[in-house]
């Protein structure tokens, strides 16, 4: 209930601050509400596509997942918003890659859950493992991107590190997150 008011609360203030960006931020907070429904698609949609207008929305984007992430003590909130990070990552602009990786490295909030706690929940810490392990994946696929692209060894398509569907080392694993096309 009170994740509830937090998060109309949250949009109120999105709305009211009227800067450019306000749209994408409501849709952030309700993507990454604190009910135990999934994550709704129209909102991840509604942000890849404000995203693609402008780097001022893609910014605000950042800002809002990364404010959720820090204030947050609901691991639902906190699996919600790897997901959308996970998305805007594959599915968004190259430009969300860079913007995740200059907030992460300038102090924000996005991958490090290391000491990230629930407090909305009872024995919740199978969840908040998941949540870590989750947050530490996304990290090293993010690194692996960049260091692929410092040294000159794969394109900067989607979070796998290459424009196919989907890519395979050279021991044959798959390292997309996407299913392989359908014939």
């Amino acid at each position: 209930m009170l994740g509830a008011v937090k998060d109309h609360t949250s949009i109120d203030l999105a709305k009211v601050a009227g800067n450019m960006a306000q749209e994408a931020k409501v849709d952030i907070v309700k993507a990454t509400s604190d009910d135990d429904d999934p994550v709704d698609e129209k909102y991840i949609r509604r942000t890849l596509n404000l995203a693609s207008y402008s780097c001022g929305y893609v910014l605000a984007c950042v800002s809002a997942l990364s404010k959720r992430l820090s204030k947050t003590h609901d691991y639902v909130v906190a699996l919600k918003s790897l997901i959308v990070i996970h998305r805007l990552l594959n599915d968004g602009d190259p430009i969300f890659r860079e913007e995740i990786t200059y907030a992460t490295g300038h102090g924000a909030r996005l991958l490090n859950l290391s000491d990230f706690r629930d407090e909305a929940h009872s024995s919740s810490w199978n969840h908040l493992a998941f949540a870590r392990t989750y947050a530490m994946y996304l990290g090293q696929q993010l690194e692996s991107i960049l260091f692929d692209r410092k040294s000159g060894g794969g394109p900067s398509g989607s979070v796998n590190g290459g424009g196919s569907v989907y890519n395979e080392d050279r021991y044959g694993n798959r390292d997309d997150f996407r299913s392989p096309p359908r014939e």
